[in-house]
């Protein structure tokens, strides 16, 4: 597998993802106005369900390490959304046990949130 391709695979299904999640957000913004931050859990639950069927999909025609998966799932799915990422990584997780996942996701929302505070903190 060549290193410069693959690259260039995640690059660009980042990129196409990241003006996805955008585009979505801000047609939703047009529309919702409610507090309920609408558009990052519909582009979350996309992400998830995209990430579900994607994987599936290679693992079903035995796809592996190819450039089909760093194009959809490493670039697309996690530009779209890193929720998606995250929520795959827990899935594997449990494939093996349950306190690892459950640490990940509790340690994750925590030291994600103390060190929004600390940044903001920081440079308020």
């Amino acid at each position: 597998m060549n290193l410069i391709k693959s690259i260039l695979f995640v690059g660009l299904g980042g990129a196409i993802g990241s003006i996805a999640r955008f585009l979505i957000s801000y047609g939703i913004g047009k529309v919702y106005t409610q507090q309920f931050p609408f558009a990052t859990f519909l582009t979350n639950s996309i992400g998830c369900f995209l990430i579900g069927a994607l994987y599936a999909y290679s693992i079903k025609n035995n796809l592996g390490n190819s450039y089909f998966i760093f194009l959809l799932i490493t670039g697309f799915c996690g530009g779209f959304t890193t929720f998606s990422s995250f929520s795959y990584e827990n899935f594997n997780l449990l494939q093996q046990n349950i306190f690892i996942p459950i640490l990940y996701i509790f340690s994750s929302i925590l030291v994600g949130l103390l060190f929004i505070m600390i940044g903001f903190k920081l440079f308020k």
